[in-house]
């Protein structure tokens, strides 16, 4: 049987560490990976540098003496939306009101914890990962957007393997190019120019890895790659492209485990995207100069409900993405 929460990312914010670790054991037990802070200012900075399925946030720790406040405030003003599930203690019932207006989406007595926190936890984790898709459809890239939109549509398990597969290759392929366009120049082991002239899935994913890899890979693009590979889980996705590859070559028919296995993986990657990567795609129209700073207008691409007319002011005017295989804005 699988564990409740096998493989589900947690971090755990608390300045009392040993009691922490102590009311999330029935969690870890359950297959959850935690990762534990002492404070609001390092939950800020974790929970912003790497994707988490959920958070567990105490209210009363630094900085100052309602941290988890002061936390949920900053997350909410980053635009991250990790679903957090905050601890309160006797006296804090207005305090966990507040966290409630702020998003946290559940809260249990910090007394109660130790027999009630594995069950929400669980709970909220089902829910979010019923609602992944409507998620990913409404909130990501229009590009992606599209491929979780038709993959939600599928109806029978060949249609389902099928959807799901291109859609995995749709993500792998936008995080790619969205990697050779933010990392600085640098060559990539094992990839031939032959293959980018007709990339397979596979190809994506070499690319994407070697990336990865690299000391100067931009941000936008680690954030983007940890939501659908994080540490140590590429061969997740190996498997499923040496999947798709099977079945194109005859070799093995689509079933219900295989659709088990894309959709639980695509729902995480949805999730997880929709709550924490914070990239933006968009069309560019017009490009105006006062003297002083750039205005330009251009359509942004976000979920498949149409282009969005948004406007950026900046000092210096805005530059075409570059590769990075050759750093010209004519490869790409």
């Amino acid at each position: 049987m699988t564990p409740q929460l096998a493989d589900v990312h947690i971090l755990v914010a608390d300045d009392q560490p040993d009691v922490a670790r102590t009311l999330c054991r029935p969690i870890e037990r359950a297959g959850a990976l935690l990762h534990f802070v002492n404070s609001g200012t390092a939950a800020l900075e974790t929970a912003t540098g790497r994707p988490y399925d959920l958070m567990i946030v105490d209210l009363k720790m630094p900085p100052d003496d309602w941290g988890g406040l002061w936390l949920l405030d900053r997350l909410k003003a980053e635009g991250v939306r990790t679903p957090a599930l905050v601890l309160s203690g006797e006296g804090s019932k207005e305090q966990t009101i507040r966290a409630t207006r702020l998003g946290a989406a559940d809260w249990v007595d910090k007394d109660d914890a130790g027999t009630e926190l594995l069950d929400r936890c669980a709970e909220l984790h089902s829910k979010c990962q019923a609602q992944a898709l409507e998620e990913a459809i409404g909130r990501l890239p229009t590009p992606l957007a599209a491929h979780f939109d038709r993959y939600r549509r599928a109806t029978n398990v060949d249609r389902q393997v099928s959807a799901g597969l291109a859609t995995l290759e749709a993500v792998l392929r936008f995080a790619a190019v969205v990697g050779l366009a933010t990392t600085p120049p640098a060559p990539l082991a094992g990839v031939a120019a032959a293959q980018l002239a007709r990339p397979s899935m596979g190809t994506w994913l070499t690319v994407c890895t070697r990336l990865g890899s690299l000391a100067g890979a931009g941000d936008e693009f680690t954030r983007l790659l940890a939501c659908l590979i994080p540490r140590g889980a590429v061969q997740r996705v190996q498997d499923l492209v040496n999947l798709r590859n099977g079945i194109a070559h005859g070799r093995t028919t689509p079933t219900a485990a295989h659709a088990d296995q894309l959709d639980g993986l695509l729902r995480r990657f949805g999730a997880r995207a929709a709550a924490f990567w914070r990239g933006d795609i968009g069309v560019a129209t017009t490009m105006t100069y006062d003297g002083s700073a750039f205005q330009a207008d251009f359509d942004r691409l976000r979920g498949t409900g149409g282009p969005i007319a948004s406007t950026l002011a900046t000092a210096e005017p805005p530059r075409p993405a570059r590769c990075s295989c050759c750093h010209t804005p004519e490869c790409r």
